[in-house]
């Protein structure tokens, strides 16, 4: 497949294709999102809640992604948010009985 036979494009709302990984950028502005690999489709999804806000492709395309732009009343990562989410996802980890 080639990047031309993409059906997906930035529309109103989103940022612009750009070249490489955005994963740094879309984690700090939707901190609250969370992502879904889809590898048959070489494609790496965010979603906030029910709503898409970040897209990417990957692999045997050139790597270019897209996020949606925040809204107006967008609020930055609560302080120590991330600390007690890993602290979290770390615990529920150790209580899980290993497979």
């Amino acid at each position: 497949m080639r990047d031309s036979d993409l059906t997906e494009r930035p529309g109103k709302g989103r940022t612009r294709w750009a070249d490489g990984v955005g994963e740094y950028e879309i984690e700090r502005t939707w901190w609250q999102a969370r992502v879904l690999h889809f590898p048959k489709l070489n494609v790496t999804v965010w979603f906030d809640g029910s709503q898409m806000v970040g897209l990417e492709h990957w692999g045997f395309r050139d790597p270019k992604w897209c996020m949606r732009i925040p809204p107006a009343d967008w609020q930055p990562m609560p302080s120590g948010y991330r600390q007690a989410a890993e602290q979290a996802w770390s615990r529920w980890h150790a209580a899980r009985p290993a497979l």
